[in-house]
């Protein structure tokens, strides 16, 4: 499953978030990961542009070149791990920059920076477009950089 750590602290606190307002952008990255941690694929498959990609951080044959293949994916992942919990949500250069730490015992097979899988989402006109994994944080930041 999915949790946001930010809004979970908040909750255990006693507080509220909604004095901060998020972005659409980032409204859309939540609500589609927490879709996701429900198995609603539905909803998420409506988030996504028909033509979204997902790329690995590396490229190869793992990358996901259609919403069907990106849903796929998932609810194979969805079956077997990764969850976690969203531990930073950022909005750089047009694009939303997620970290999550994947659940103990469900390590996803690709690089952690300290503890956290970074990725790069990318929208246009209300969907997700692109999912890109980078190594760590600086690689995102560099990703945003480079394709703004």
């Amino acid at each position: 499953m999915w949790v946001d750590e930010e809004e979970e602290a908040g909750a255990r606190a006693g507080g509220t978030i909604g004095a901060v307002t998020e972005s659409a952008d980032i409204q859309l990255v939540r609500s589609a990961f927490e879709s996701l941690a429900a198995g609603d694929f539905a909803a998420v498959e409506r988030v996504f542009h028909p033509y979204a990609q997902w790329r690995g951080v590396e490229d190869g044959a793992w990358n996901c070149e259609s919403r069907s293949a990106i849903l796929d994916v998932m609810r194979r992942n969805f079956e077997s791990g990764p969850g976690g919990r969203i531990e930073h949500v950022t909005e750089a250069g047009g694009r939303v920059i997620v970290g999550y730490r994947p659940d103990p015992g469900r390590l996803p097979e690709r690089p952690l920076d300290d503890g956290l899988a970074y990725v790069v989402v990318s929208m246009s006109d209300g969907r997700i477009v692109e999912l890109k994994g980078c190594r760590d944080r600086s690689a995102a930041l560099a990703y945003v950089t480079e394709a703004g």
